[in-house]
């Protein structure tokens, strides 16, 4: 008990890994155990305290997305240690604490040892059981162990998956016995694949304006991008993103192979293209980009949404994902400009010829239904005097903002017999109990009503279906 006593006085000594104190969980924790240690310590209050821990960490092990045996004090601390984002984390997100590296560069050797004192002391920390932290606070109320509940409930690891591959490494290592401080490698590659911080937690994220971000924090207004207010907290993690994949959508292989290409490219490190996907409505233009973050979100990619009106914003976006070592999508979708807009100087300054140069691990990926992104007038083909100095310069300014993205993939609607083969794979990959003739005469029908011939009419026509076929048949 003395040895835990002191490891959680060794938490004051953190360097690098401070900000974990910070965590509500940790901070109760320890609350508990100093309440339990102090000879003073007032019973009812050491009771209750006790008891809201024991309900925290419930619900923070059955939000743990992965599976664990043994402690779940210990395998709530690894993902708080998983997520961090310090000085080490982020070398090590940018491959600058390799062990390749380690004997050449002193600077990174020093980080990596401030990085195995603080490791230690969370070992130790996290170390300690529920048994022991009962056994404590029994001695001090004077009931018997067994009258304390337990978060240790076999029920909420046993059902979890295990971690994704390229997670498991690090993951089982620091539940394990093994030094936590002999874990730096093994922590710093985990940084260098997954990211660190919420970049290494969730893959894609939503832009929100200043003025958003201080009015959902409850802060001063930051919104002439003040010192209060830092480009990382416009990005808005989305916890529940769309799971879909490229075998979910039909008809477009060679336009996806296109996009898939680029992307392997951008994060194969090789020469890559900012993309147009221009098309029809219901084409799954969105839906392919969505499926590209779900393909290679474990490699590296990370998607940051934007709105077109959020466009003025996108240099202090750029100046923060410029320092991160993962790649990055910025996606905007359904783009599209007035003629009086103003916002498309902004992207188009980015996409060529701006003074702030787009950073090497960022592409942008827009969607459209307007081929040129402005509307194109009849008047702007006429000479118009001193104003335009040739015939077309109007045009020619108009033109131009498609034509930087490098690369324009076009999703045209399907004939008929396109929409229809994309309705028998939706509903071959859900085994509909229908006849094919059925199906298509209905498909069509449907087709008709809508009076849209697109992948998203015959998704939604098979939604329909499905959900009609489990009602009859009583599902």
């Amino acid at each position: 008990m003395i040895e835990h006593k002191k490891a959680f006085q060794d938490l004051d000594g953190l360097v690098l890994y401070r900000e974990i104190l910070s965590s509500p969980l940790i901070t109760a924790f320890r609350r508990v155990w100093q309440t339990a240690s102090s000879a003073i310590a007032d019973k009812q209050e050491l009771l209750k305290e006790y008891c809201l821990l024991v309900e925290q960490m419930l619900g923070n092990l059955d939000r743990l997305p992965w599976t664990f045996q043994g402690e779940g004090w210990t395998a709530l601390m690894v993902m708080e240690l998983l997520h961090q984002e310090n000085l080490f984390s982020l070398w090590a997100e940018k491959g600058r604490i390799l062990q390749s590296e380690l004997q050449s560069d002193q600077l990174a050797r020093e980080i990596i040892g401030l990085a195995a004192r603080d490791l230690k002391v969370l070992g130790e920390v996290a170390r300690i059981s529920q048994q022991e932290l009962a056994n404590l606070v029994a001695s001090r109320l004077g009931v018997p162990e067994s009258a304390l509940p337990s978060w240790n409930l076999p029920g909420l690891c046993s059902r979890k998956p295990e971690p994704p591959q390229e997670r498991q490494e690090a993951w089982r290592y620091f539940l394990s016995d093994k030094s936590w401080a002999e874990g730096g490698g093994i922590l710093a590659e985990y940084y260098r694949r997954n990211g660190a911080g919420r970049l290494g937690r969730y893959y894609a994220f939503r832009w929100q304006t200043a003025q958003a971000v201080a009015a959902n924090a409850a802060v001063p207004a930051a919104a002439n991008k003040t010192a209060e207010w830092r480009p990382a907290d416009a990005m808005i993690p989305v916890i529940s993103r769309d799971p879909i994949r490229f075998s979910q959508l039909s008809g477009y292989e060679k336009e996806h192979q296109k996009l898939i290409q680029n992307t392997q490219q951008f994060l194969a490190g090789l020469p890559a293209n900012n993309v147009l996907l221009y098309g029809d409505r219901g084409t799954g233009k969105s839906s392919a980009v969505k499926a590209l973050l779900n393909e290679y979100g474990p490699k590296g990619l990370r998607l940051v949404e934007m709105t077109k009106a959020q466009l003025p914003d996108l240099p202090y976006l750029l100046e923060e994902l410029k320092e991160r070592g993962l790649h990055f999508i910025i996606f905007i979708d359904d783009l599209s400009f007035l003629e009086q807009d103003s916002q498309y100087a902004a992207l188009k300054a980015v996409l060529e010829g701006g003074i702030a140069m787009k950073p090497d691990n960022v592409l942008i990926y827009a969607t459209s239904n307007r081929r040129h992104l402005l509307p194109e007038k009849f008047q702007d083909r006429q000479i118009v005097g001193d104003e335009d100095l040739r015939t077309g310069d109007t045009l020619q300014e108009k033109l131009s903002l498609a034509d930087r993205f490098g690369m324009t993939i076009t999703f045209l609607s399907p004939d008929q017999k396109g929409y229809l083969r994309i309705v028998e794979e939706l509903a071959a990959a859900r085994q509909l109990p229908i006849s094919k003739e059925a199906l298509e005469r209905r498909a069509l029908e449907w087709e008709i009503r809508q009076n849209l011939r697109s992948p998203r009419t015959a998704r939604q026509f098979v939604d329909h279906l499905t959900g009609e076929l489990q009602l009859e048949s009583g599902q």
